[in-house]
């Protein structure tokens, strides 16, 4: 092994392109419309439609947060 040792070795950075955000992860989150005579059968529906869109909204936070660890090298921490 000591052929080795007087050769000197060089390292190099070589820096990769970013690759941008998926474009379906940044749009607007789909807001529910509320009816101004609401029965109560309606806000429940309603309730089901705002946790259905939070659902959706957490989820793409949730992946753009992952791509941005991975790019810097970290895992991801689970929420």
């Amino acid at each position: 092994m000591t052929s080795c040792a007087d050769r000197q070795i060089q390292y190099e950075v070589v820096k990769t392109p970013t690759v941008p955000i998926p474009a379906n992860l940044l749009v607007d989150c789909f807001i529910p419309t509320i009816k101004e005579d609401m029965t109560f059968g309606d806000s429940v529906q309603l309730n089901v439609a705002l946790l259905s869109a939070l659902d959706t909204c957490n989820g793409q936070v949730r992946t753009i947060r992952e791509i941005e660890s991975s790019r810097q090298g970290k895992i991801a921490q689970p929420q």
